[in-house]
């Protein structure tokens, strides 16, 4: 279980948060600027929050009242960027190796590789070099290399921007099955309410660096009780029923 409750003041913009993730895939949808990406930074540790908390299974990675500030890589989290920050000097095996959990070692290490890049059917991508890949190619890479690290806890920072349409729902089918694989708790963070409806059991629509509500993605499509999520709501066209057969 995930537990967020912080504050953190970046001019005249205030994040004020609290919620937690348990056993699910978390939705969180907002305008641009409503304090999405902000707040997953200030869980992976890229952020300091100003005060509050943030615990996951019982490990505390801030407090302020206690001074605890874990550092990032120490916290177990995956935090998978919107540009997907492959190394571009390293071929697409190389990227994942440099992220392999460092409990394996040799030919374990090599192992743990193939077995990702099987799961996302890159095995014919490895000798390849990020610049060479397209944006959907890129994707699966960066979600192996965070998944080979075997983390806690997954916090996706909207992962289909930069990919058309059509591919985009391709790669969101083969995402789905991926995190139902590995079993780990997802924040997933979009502009796209259809993405969250397919993906996501649970969605907090933010407002101005708050949550302006939160309920089941089901709820929220039938009976939203805010103003932006009635807006938010009114852009909503597939169902998963359908895009599980796109």
């Amino acid at each position: 279980m995930l537990k967020v409750c912080i504050k953190k003041k970046i001019d005249n913009f205030l994040l004020d948060m609290d919620f937690e993730v348990n056993g699910n895939i978390l939705g969180m949808i907002g305008a641009s600027g409503s304090g999405k990406s902000l707040t997953l930074k200030c869980i992976a540790g890229i952020e300091k929050p100003d005060e509050g908390y943030i615990e996951l299974n019982g490990k505390t990675f801030f407090d302020s009242n206690k001074n605890i500030n874990v550092r990032p890589q120490n916290r177990k989290v995956a935090y998978l960027f919107q540009n997907y920050a492959l190394f571009p000097q390293m071929t697409v095996k190389k990227n994942i190796l440099v992220s392999v959990n460092k409990k394996y070692e040799g030919i374990e290490r090599e192992k743990k590789v193939r077995e990702v890049m099987s799961l996302l059917h890159i095995e014919e991508l490895e000798k390849k070099y990020p610049f060479e890949l397209s944006g959907g190619e890129q994707q699966r890479v960066a979600l192996a290399r965070i998944i080979v690290n075997e983390p806690d806890f997954l916090l996706l920072d909207e992962p289909f921007s930069a990919i058309d349409a059509f591919l985009k729902w391709n790669l969101a089918k083969e995402l789905k099955n991926v995190l139902k694989h590995i079993g780990k708790e997802v924040i997933f963070v979009t502009h796209n309410i259809n993405e969250v409806y397919y993906l996501c059991n649970d969605v907090l629509v933010l407002s101005c660096g708050k949550v302006a509500e939160r309920s089941s993605i089901k709820e929220l499509i039938n009976n939203p009780k805010t103003e932006i999520a009635k807006n938010i709501v009114k852009y909503s066209d597939f169902s998963r029923e359908e895009l599980d057969e796109f």
